[in-house]
Order: C-alpha cells, then sequence, then structure tokens
C-alpha cells in the first residue's frame, strides 16, 4: 500500500509499504480520510523524541472495518468508525482514576505506532477493549467523524478551566483549535466568548463560531479590550490556543481574580521556556493548567456533538488533498491557510 513517511526533520517519503497485518482482537480499517494536526506540523518542522523513525503519522482518522478479529464485540467488517488514537494502558495509577489523557503509558496512533496517513492502519486490540473504537452514524461524513480528537480536546479544556454559565471566556488564537474551543466553551454555557487573533483573515475565517467579540491584536492592545469587554475584571477562562508564548504572558493579564487560565497549544521544541509574571497568579489566586488530548468519553460528546450539528463541523473542512499531495498539504498548514486539511489515501 502507499503511505506517507515522515523520515526525518523536515523529509517525507511516499512509499510502498507492506499492509499491516490483523491483530489478535484488534482491526484492521481502511483509511478514508485523514486529517493534518497542528501536531503532524510540529514533528515535520522539528522532529518529536517519541517518534521512532521512518513511520506513518496521521492521527485525525475515519474509515472502514476492512478486517476485524473483533466482530463478536460490535466491530464487524464493513463497520463505519473513527479512533480515538489515544490508547490508555488501562492499568495505571491515572487510568484506574479515569485520568487517561494522564495515563503513565499512554501510546498513541500516529505518534508512537503507525498512522492515518496511508490506504489502511492497525488498530490494537488493546484500543478496542479501552473503547477507542466509536461507531460513525451514517449522516454523520467521515471528515466531520475525523475531527473526534480536536473536538475531545476542546471538550476536556473546558472540562478542566471549568467553563460553566454566565462565564465569560477569552480564546487567543483562531485556528482551528481556537475555533473548536469558540464553539465548545458555547455549549458549556459561556455567556460571553472573545476570540484574538493577530491575522484578520483568520479572524474573517472565525465569525463562523458565534464568538460575541473579535480582537485583532495586531491593531489593538487586546488586554486593553479585554478589561474594557469586561468591565476591568477579566476574563473568567482564557484559553491559548496558539503555539505563542507571548500568548501566554498575556492570558495570565487577562484572567480575573479566581479564573482559570488554559495552555491549550503546545510550545515548539527549544522555545517552551516563558517569563510569566507568577505574582499575577498569586494575588489573582488564579489556576493555570494544561491540556493536551481527550479520552474516550469526551471523545463520545465530541462524536455527539457533530452528529447533532452543534459543531459547525463541515466549516473546517478547507482543502481536501490526495496522499500523493501530502506534502502540499503539510504546507497549507504550515502556512494556516484554511482551518482543515483532509488526506485522502486513495488519491
Amino acid at each position: 500500500m502507499k503511505a506517507a513517511l515522515l523520515t526525518g526533520v523536515q523529509s517525507v517519503e511516499l512509499r510502498e509499504v507492506p499492509q499491516p497485518e490483523l491483530p489478535e482482537g484488534g482491526l484492521i480499517v481502511k483509511v478514508e480520510t485523514c486529517a493534518i494536526c497542528g501536531t503532524d506540523v510540529k514533528m515535520y518542522k522539528y522532529g518529536y523524541s517519541a517518534v521512532e523513525l521512518p513511520f506513518i503519522p496521521g492521527h485525525e482518522f475515519a474509515g472502514v472495518v476492512a478486517e476485524s478479529n473483533a466482530a463478536d464485540i460490535g466491530y464487524p467488517e464493513g463497520e463505519r468508525v473513527t479512533v480515538n488514537p489515544n490508547i490508555p494502558c488501562g492499568t495505571c495509577f491515572y487510568c484506574q482514576r479515569g485520568l487517561q489523557t494522564a495515563c503513565d503509558d499512554l501510546r498513541i496512533i500516529g505518534i508512537h505506532r503507525d498512522g492515518g496517513f496511508a490506504r489502511y492502519v492497525m488498530v490494537p486490540a488493546l484500543a478496542v477493549r479501552q473503547g477507542c473504537v466509536l461507531h460513525v452514524p451514517e449522516d454523520v461524513s467521515y471528515e466531520e467523524a475525523a475531527l473526534i480528537d480536536p473536538v475531545s480536546c476542546a471538550v476536556n479544556a473546558a472540562e478542566l478551566s471549568h467553563v460553566k454559565p454566565e462565564d465569560v471566556v477569552v480564546v487567543i488564537g483562531a485556528g482551528p483549535a481556537g475555533c473548536l474551543n469558540v464553539e465548545v466553551s458555547r455549549i458549556f454555557g459561556a455567556k460571553k466568548i472573545i476570540l484574538v487573533q493577530r491575522s484578520q483573515q483568520r479572524l474573517d475565517q472565525a465569525v463562523f463560531t458565534g464568538a460575541d467579540v473579535y480582537i485583532n491584536s495586531s491593531k489593538e492592545d487586546a488586554l486593553e479590550r479585554v478589561m474594557k469587554e469586561t468591565g476591568a475584571r477579566g476574563a473568567d477562562v482564557v484559553i491559548v490556543a496558539a503555539a505563542s508564548g507571548e500568548a501566554q504572558q498575556a492570558a495570565v493579564k487577562m484572567v480575573a481574580k479566581r479564573g482559570n487560565v488554559n495552555l491549550f497549544g503546545g510550545l515548539p521544541k527549544g522555545s517552551a521556556s516563558v517569563e510569566i509574571d507568577t505574582n499575577l497568579i498569586h494575588y489573582k489566586e488564579a489556576y493555570v493548567t494544561g491540556t493536551h488530548g481527550g479520552n474516550n468519553r469526551q471523545c463520545k460528546l465530541a462524536l455527539d456533538m457533530i452528529a447533532s450539528g452543534r459543531i459547525k463541523s463541515g466549516k473546517y473542512i478547507s482543502f481536501r488533498k490526495g496522499l500523493s499531495d501530502y506534502i502540499e498539504g503539510l504546507k497549507l498548514a504550515e502556512n494556516k491557510k484554511g482551518l482543515k486539511v483532509f488526506i485522502d489515501p486513495d488519491k
């Protein structure tokens, strides 16, 4: 089968590789689509210490069960599925407490094992047993279903940040992660949502999210405007959905007393140390947390949000490319063109 292999920093090759073998208790999924994520771009640009090269990236995928050793538990051949790529061990300290994203041995399809930028992907028995494989309703497209991972991340962020009715939420970054955080925060009941972004084109593109205030931080002081919009109180929740140390610094200034700052966007390797005035956290009695990934419960919530139309999933489909155009797709994502690039492995 043809696959896109990451072979080094800024090195991708399209190769013919053997089709994965069906594992005991697991599945082979024929990939119908796989979206390019910011993590894929970061791995391509900077590398990733957890990755053993060469390997096939791609963790936001959906498709059809092509081969099954799990038909007896509801996964027959021909079943439409999407997969939470974050596979918890189920036995460690954190898994036993329901904190699967903090699993000590979390294994991620598309990072620790071959992913979805290929015609077929192997889903191990552990993923099936842990509930990582979700059935896709007939009225949900494969592209929409592939969004469960980033939507579940936004659900995780809303939960960890305690977004609740009547809250004022600031989201910094109007890329796909930022847009999803706006939509999910609204579902959680946020009364007023402020979206901050340096690019006017990105802000214009994000209007579909229904944020209440859009701030172009290249044209006005975002902190000053947030304080004006909140009666000088600050925001109850600030979600930094951008890989920006400057945005993280601003978030601590924007957050209200007893508010929550969520560092949703990871920083590139080598630039993760940021100078922050910790006295602001101290005297505001503010909370700072991070978010990465979503657990299976959150993925099920994400799929329900997509299926019900509460997430405008179709708005995230900006480009459709074949596997032969994977590098072009990476460049589109790297240059922040549109929101999501979807790769069809059959083309």
